[in-house]
């Protein structure tokens, strides 16, 4: 699945509003009382091994997290939403001792998303995404990092959506400021490419009514961070994990899918740093001007799986 980073929720957010755009395409002459579900519960696990100095080592995560629709106005071929959640997600770090500071990280999130639709083209999407993110020895105010983004979505037939904004994330190494653009393009029957640029894209074909394969990049600018304990002296640990993955997905009932994925981290990196180490207003700045106290650097192969229910 994704890594723990808030920028990969955010485009995780962003990606499946694009699949609600697609339902509300399906069902623009549908009856008005049609509520799209937008609604979901997920949740996966993902494990990447790799070997240094012939020792064994491995990085695992997992996570689930569930949506809920406070909001879900379908009328006119417009769809207006507002969606609450809980994210949940941990990371644990296997053959490298204390080296991090610790082998066990967790992050949980409450991300809020609104979208307002002006007419069948156009519509605004904002999200807030506070997250709790450290090693839970001693929580405070401290462990607490913020995100959000904003987009205008345009609809410019039904085959085809994209969406232009911004994203922000407030990190234990700084700021992030990422301009975006997502898509959504039906490209033939079974064919489609979906995501948000340059942080994700994904390429499925359909088999058939119930299996899709395709294939996956994600780039998680900056990464994902937590916060150590006071006893370590409140440094952060920075995971960074770039992926292509080729993967699988087959729907078991009406709105319940598995998937499972193979693929090649061809970035992955660990660095613990002094919490004063920080850059701000990434990628525009060189997030390389920091100096690590310890980092490891080693690409290797992530196999991962994950279910999904809609509702």
């Amino acid at each position: 699945m994704k890594a723990t980073s808030l920028v990969y929720l955010v485009i995780l957010l962003i990606s499946f509003k694009f699949t609600a755009n697609a339902q509300q395409n399906q069902a623009a002459n549908t009856d008005t009382v049609f509520k799209p579900k937008i609604g979901s519960f997920d949740a996966g696990y993902s494990y990447s091994p790799f070997t240094v100095n012939h020792k064994n080592m491995s990085i695992q995560q997992s996570n689930a997290s569930i949506s809920v629709p406070l909001i879900n106005n379908f009328k006119d071929g417009k769809l207006d939403f507002l969606l609450a959640g809980v994210s949940y997600s941990s990371l644990t770090l296997s053959g490298m001792g204390k080296t991090f500071g610790g082998t066990e990280f967790y992050s949980v999130s409450v991300p809020i998303t609104f979208q307002k639709s002006f007419s069948q083209k156009y519509a605004l999407l904002i999200s807030a995404i506070p997250t709790l993110s450290s090693d839970l020895k001693d929580v405070s105010g401290d462990d607490m990092l913020y995100s959000g983004f904003a987009m205008l979505k345009i609809r410019t037939s039904k085959n085809f959506s994209y969406a232009v904004g911004a994203g922000y994330s407030r990190q234990f190494f700084g700021t992030i400021l990422l301009p975006v653009i997502g898509i959504e393009w039906q490209i033939s029957e079974r064919l489609s490419l979906s995501g948000t640029l340059p942080v994700s894209e994904k390429l499925k074909y359909q088999l058939s009514d119930k299996s899709i394969i395709g294939f996956s990049s994600d780039f998680g600018i900056g990464g994902g961070s937590y916060r150590l304990s006071k006893k370590t002296g409140s440094n952060y640990l920075q995971v960074q994990q770039y992926k292509n993955t080729l993967f699988y997905n087959y729907q078991l009932a009406k709105n319940f899918s598995v998937q499972i994925s193979g693929g090649y981290n061809f970035v992955q990196k660990l660095d613990l740093y002094n919490k004063d180490q920080k850059v701000n207003w990434a990628p525009f700045n060189d997030l390389n001007k920091r100096v690590p106290l310890t980092e490891l650097k080693k690409t290797g192969l992530t196999v991962e799986s994950g279910i999904s229910y809609h509702f």
